[in-house]
């Protein structure tokens, strides 16, 4: 099964991940050497690492010339919701999202309650945004709101999981959160939110593997190839959450 990685950051110098871009192409190798088909390199925008579009589009381009036909490279960021990244993305969206089109690629930071940054969440919405919240199980107080997360994905807000957290990485915490989430069918993607080769990898086989043991198959290539594939098309997901037979579907379960 070849897969999509909607999160990882690879671009050299921009934020905190690769520093040269020796770095950079030995992750885009790992990954493809991994079964990853695409990516999208996804910088952060956020207060410690300013978006620098002009900087971003050329180490895009420098990277995936070098990369050549091992793996399509694809272009977007990690927004980090504050008042005024949302105003900066809702003055350009196509600068922020995947590929230009309706999907963006966002975090909540952890000095941010869930209940603020619900208003800016909103606020994407109505401007016709589609809002893949990254990593949701490594924030301190957002998967204990299930009401709030549930209420989130009915209006069009889709969850993105990390391998590290799946893998245990994250801690121990951050991987019984992810689990839950995935087995009542909140989780859309699973991306690698790589940032190195050694620590945070942006490898997608062994979780892939994994679930596999879990999982049918065809569920496994939703998150990693169908899901991710819609995204880099431009392609409507509907909202809400997955619906399966092995999965419980109601969120008063969530944490039964």
């Amino acid at each position: 099964m070849a897969v999509i990685d909607l999160h990882a950051h690879i671009l050299p110098g921009v934020d905190d991940g690769p520093a040269s871009l020796e770095e950079s192409l030995a992750m885009v190798r790992m990954a493809a050497q991994a079964g990853t088909k695409e990516i999208v390199a996804a910088p952060h925008c956020s207060r410690k690492y300013p978006f620098q579009p002009a900087l971003v589009q050329r180490r895009w381009e420098e990277l995936q010339s070098l990369a050549g036909e091992t793996i399509r490279i694809h272009r977007g960021c990690e927004v980090e919701i504050t008042s005024e990244a949302v105003r900066a993305v809702l003055a350009a969206p196509a600068r922020y999202t995947i590929r230009g089109f309706q999907y963006l690629l966002a975090e909540i930071p952890h000095d941010l309650g869930p209940a603020q940054a619900e208003e800016l969440l909103a606020a994407l919405l109505r401007a016709g945004l589609r809002v893949i919240l990254a990593h949701p199980e490594v924030h301190p107080t957002l998967a204990r709101q299930r009401r709030r997360l549930w209420k989130w994905l009915e209006s069009g807000v889709l969850l993105q999981v990390s391998a590290a957290g799946l893998l245990g990485l994250r801690g121990e915490g951050a991987a019984r959160t992810a689990f839950r989430l995935l087995k009542h069918g909140l989780v859309h993607f699973i991306a690698s939110g790589g940032h190195d080769v050694q620590h945070r990898p942006p490898r997608l086989d062994m979780v892939r593997l994994r679930l596999m043991g879990t999982y049918p198959p065809d569920f496994v290539r939703t998150l990693l190839e169908t899901h991710p594939e819609a995204v880099l098309s431009g392609q409507d997901l509907p909202p809400g959450a997955l619906d399966a037979p092995f999965l419980r579907r109601h969120w008063f379960q969530i944490w039964r």
